[in-house]
């Protein structure tokens, strides 16, 4: 079964985190990487049609550049070939980097030019996503105060 690894979250940092959350980038693992977007904030939507990313390969060095492209197209449109990109994407709901149809390709890799300067101002941190184990509590014995400094019965712990 396939899941996701991790995530790329974007928005803005300050002294205590990311805040506000403008968009996650889930990076799914399998047969091969892929990327989704989980929009957070209002009004955020992908080039075109695009749900799916699958980067050229596994921690290709641009797919996090590729994905940002494909989820987070507002913070490019200062590139000139964006709309054409948009136009040549028609209706595909799934970008495979690696197998791109031609007219995807030449201006895909013009906009990736293009948007390297906005990408590196971007705001991303990354969340790597490992098991938690959950520690029961212990019970407290009747009449003892608790952590939380309530005196607790034992039938309540």
């Amino acid at each position: 079964m396939a899941g996701f690894s991790k995530a790329y979250i974007i928005g803005p940092r300050n002294y205590d985190g990311v805040n506000p959350i403008e968009l996650m980038l889930l990076v799914g693992d399998a047969d091969r990487q892929w990327f989704e977007p989980l929009y957070v904030a209002a009004g955020l939507h992908s080039l075109g049609a695009l749900k799916t990313l699958i980067p050229a390969g596994p921690d290709d060095p641009d797919a996090l550049l590729d994905a940002c492209l494909a989820f987070h197209p507002s913070a490019f449109a200062a590139c000139p070939s964006l709309a054409q990109v948009e136009a040549a994407l028609g209706g595909e709901t799934r970008l495979a980097i690696r197998h791109a149809p031609p007219a995807v390709v030449a201006p895909w890799k013009t906009l990736r030019e293009e948007a390297r300067a906005i990408f590196a101002k971007l705001s991303i941190s990354e969340a790597r996503f490992v098991p938690h184990t959950v520690v029961p509590r212990k019970p407290v014995p009747s009449g003892v105060v608790s952590d939380d400094g309530v005196a607790e019965d034992a039938a309540d712990a």
